[in-house]
C-alpha cells in the first residue's frame, strides 16, 4: 500500500457493528462485480470506488484480492449449509446423499456467486482454490473432516453402502458433484443439451443408485439430528471465518 493511500478509518467511538457494515459492503460490492465482470477482470480499486471507501480500506478488511474473494464465496457457503439443514430438519430424506447433491447442484444454479466460480468461470475456482490453504487452511481442513464424519453416519446407519472403503466413496462423491457441476465449463457447452432441472434430476438419481442403501423412513429419522448438527457447526465455523477475514 503506498504511503498516502487512503484508509477509512471508522470514526473514534464507532462500534462494532459499523465497522462489520463497512467490509459488508466491501463484500457486497465484489461479489456484485464478481459477478457482472468475472474474476479476472474486477481490481481492489474498482471495488473500493464502487463501495465508496478507499483502497487502503478494503485491505484494512482484507489482506489480499484472494482473501476478498474467498470471503465473499464463503457467504455464499455458509447460506447453502443453512439451506440444507432447514430441508433435513424438514423432511428427513435429505440427509441421503443424492438429495444432497441436488439440493448444492439446484442452490449453486440459484446463487449468481457460487455459479460465477463453479459453472461459469472454473479458472477462478482454481485460482481461489489455489490461496485457500493459505488463506482458510483451518477452515479446509474442518471441512474435510464434517464429510468425513458425514460419511461415517451414514455407514453408521447402514443408510450408504459400504462396498467402497470410506475415503474412496467421498472421493467418488465429490467427483461425481464436481463433474456435473463443472462440465459445461469444461466443454464449452458442447454437453449443455439438457435443461438445468434434467441435469439436476439427473445428479440426484445418479449418486442415489451408486451410494443409497437403507432408506427406511425411520432409519432417516434416526440419524438425522447428527447429521443437521454436523451442518450446523460447519455453518458456524465458516461464518467464523468469515469474521475472521474481515478484520473486524
Amino acid at each position: 500500500m503506498a504511503p498516502n493511500e487512503r484508509i477509512d478509518r471508522a470514526p473514534e467511538g464507532a462500534t462494532a457493528p459499523g465497522r462489520d457494515m463497512r467490509a459488508e459492503r466491501i463484500l457486497d460490492t465484489a461479489g456484485e462485480l464478481l459477478v457482472a465482470w468475472g474474476y479476472r477482470r474486477v481490481t481492489i480499486d474498482e471495488v473500493a470506488r464502487r463501495a465508496g471507501v478507499g483502497k487502503g480500506t478494503v485491505y484494512l478488511h482484507f489482506s489480499t484480492k484472494e482473501a476478498l474473494f474467498l470471503t465473499v464465496l464463503m457467504r455464499s457457503q455458509a447460506a447453502l449449509c443453512a439451506t440444507f439443514v432447514q430441508a433435513m430438519r424438514a423432511d428427513p430424506a435429505q440427509i441421503l446423499p443424492g438429495r444432497l447433491a441436488e439440493r448444492g447442484f439446484r442452490a449453486v444454479m440459484e446463487d449468481p456467486i457460487i455459479r460465477a466460480v463453479t459453472v461459469v468461470d472454473t479458472d477462478t475456482l482454481g485460482t481461489l482454490a489455489r490461496s485457500a490453504p493459505e488463506l482458510i487452511g483451518d477452515l479446509m481442513a474442518f471441512r474435510d473432516r464434517s464429510d468425513t464424519e458425514y460419511f461415517r453416519l451414514l455407514r453408521e446407519h447402514g443408510i450408504v453402502r459400504t462396498d467402497l472403503p470410506a475415503p474412496a466413496q467421498r472421493y467418488a462423491f465429490k467427483a461425481t458433484v464436481t463433474g456435473f457441476m463443472t462440465l459445461d465449463s469444461l466443454t464449452g457447452g458442447r454437453d449443455a443439451d439438457p435443461d438445468t432441472a434434467t441435469k439436476i434430476d439427473a445428479l440426484a438419481r445418479t449418486v442415489g443408485a451408486a451410494f443409497d442403501a437403507d432408506t427406511r423412513p425411520e432409519v432417516l429419522r434416526a440419524a438425522a439430528p447428527r447429521v443437521i448438527d454436523l451442518y450446523e457447526r460447519l455453518e458456524e465455523r465458516i461464518r467464523d471465518e468469515i469474521d475472521r477475514q474481515k478484520r473486524t
